[in-house]
C-alpha cells in the first residue's frame, strides 16, 4: 500500500469512527493535508476499494472500511493510546478497593470499570482453574439422596457439585472416602486428576463402591477446567446501546439476544485461550456470526496459576487505540490485586 493510500485510509477510518456516517472524497480532501484535489482523492480510494479496505455502504457516495481495512489499520497504522493521569487513577483506585475482596468481586468490579471507561460492552469470564491445584475435597451431605462436594484449589478457588445419589450413606462413609480422596489426588491440577482419575481409583477399597463409581463416571464433570461455564460478568448494555448502530432495531435485539444467551459468549471466549497478550478480532473474524457487526478486544489475567479473560465488545467502528490500552491495563491490574 502506497503512502498516500495509508493516509487516506486512515483518515477515512478515523472519520468513521468519530461520526459514524461514511466518508465521501470530498470530506477527506478538504481535511487530509495532501493537496490532493476530490478527484484524486477519489481515485486512491477507488484504490482502496479494489484492494477490499473499504466499501459502499448501499448506495451511498461515501466509504466505510471493511474488516481486512480494519484488520490493516489494527496491525499496520496505529500506536496504542497513553490513558491519561484521571484514567489510571480512576482505574487504580477502584481496583485497590477490590484488594481484600475474593476473586469473583474483584472481576466482577474489573467488568464495571471497564464498561464505564470505555463506553463498551465488558465481559470478564472467571478463570479457567485445570492447572490450579487440588488442596483438599470434602464431601458433604445437603439433603436425602444429595451430595455436594467441595474442591477447594489453589489461589483460593472454591468449586461445587451437587450430586444425586441412591442411598443414605453413613456420614463416617463419607469421611473416610474424602479421606482417600484428598490421599490420591491433592497436590495434581484438575486436568491431571481427569485424565488419570479412573487409574488412581481402580483399586480403592471402601464401604461406598456405587459412590467411587459415579465418581468415575462423572470425573470430567467434577474436576472439569471451568469453575462454571456460565460465570462469565456482563456489564454496559445501556451505555454501549446508545451509540448509532443501535438506532437499528434488528441490531439492538441481535446484541440483547447475544447476552441473553451466554453460552454463546463463553464459547467465543473460550477461543481466545492460550493467548499470551491482548488479541483482536474484527467482524466476520469472529466465528459466531451473530458478532460479526462487531469487533472484540480480549486479554488473559492470572491469578496464580490459573488464567482468565477480560474483553470488550463493540461496534467493529470503535476507537482501537484507546480501547487495547483499557483492556491491556486492566488485564494487568486484575493480575496485580489478586
Amino acid at each position: 500500500m502506497t503512502s498516500r493510500e495509508r493516509l487516506v485510509l486512515q483518515h477515512i477510518i478515523r472519520q468513521y469512527i468519530s461520526t459514524a456516517n461514511p466518508v465521501g472524497s470530498r470530506t477527506v480532501s478538504k481535511q487530509l493535508e495532501l493537496n490532493l484535489s476530490p478527484a484524486s482523492i477519489r481515485n486512491i480510494m477507488s484504490d482502496l476499494e479494489e484492494k477490499g479496505m473499504i466499501g459502499h455502504p448501499h448506495t451511498s457516495a461515501g466509504r466505510i472500511p471493511t474488516d481486512k481495512g480494519y484488520r490493516f489499520y489494527v496491525d499496520s497504522i496505529i500506536q496504542r493510546e497513553i490513558l491519561s493521569a484521571v484514567e489510571l487513577e480512576f482505574i487504580d483506585q477502584r481496583m485497590d478497593d477490590q484488594r481484600a475482596g475474593n476473586v469473583e468481586e474483584i472481576v466482577r468490579e474489573s467488568g464495571k470499570v471497564l464498561s464505564q471507561i470505555s463506553q463498551q460492552l465488558a465481559i470478564v469470564s472467571t478463570p479457567h482453574i485445570g492447572r490450579g491445584q487440588l488442596q483438599h475435597l470434602e464431601l458433604v451431605p445437603v439433603a436425602t439422596h444429595r451430595l455436594m462436594v467441595v474442591l477447594s484449589i489453589t489461589s483460593g478457588f472454591v468449586k461445587t457439585i451437587i450430586f444425586e445419589i441412591n442411598a443414605d450413606i453413613p456420614r463416617e462413609t463419607l469421611d473416610q472416602l474424602a479421606s482417600l480422596l484428598n490421599e490420591r489426588l491433592c497436590g495434581l491440577t484438575l486436568r491431571d486428576i481427569r485424565e488419570t482419575f479412573a487409574d488412581r481409583m481402580r483399586d480403592a477399597a471402601t464401604d461406598a463402591p456405587t459412590l467411587i463409581e459415579l465418581f468415575l463416571q462423572s470425573g470430567d464433570k467434577l474436576f472439569a477446567d471451568e469453575l462454571d461455564a456460565l460465570r462469565v460478568y456482563i456489564d454496559g448494555m445501556g451505555v454501549m446501546t446508545q451509540q448509532p448502530e443501535f438506532g437499528d432495531a434488528d441490531r439492538l435485539r441481535n446484541i440483547i439476544e447475544l447476552v441473553e444467551n451466554r453460552n454463546i459468549i463463553v464459547h467465543v471466549l473460550d477461543s481466545f485461550g492460550g493467548e499470551d497478550a491482548v488479541s483482536i478480532r474484527i467482524g466476520s473474524e469472529i466465528e459466531e456470526a451473530k458478532l460479526h457487526d462487531y469487533s472484540i478486544i480480549a486479554a488473559p489475567y492470572r491469578v496464580g496459576p490459573v488464567e482468565g479473560t477480560i474483553s470488550l465488545i463493540g461496534p467493529r467502528r470503535m476507537d482501537y487505540p484507546r480501547m487495547i490500552s483499557i483492556v491491556d491495563y486492566l488485564s494487568k491490574c486484575i493480575s496485580h490485586v489478586v
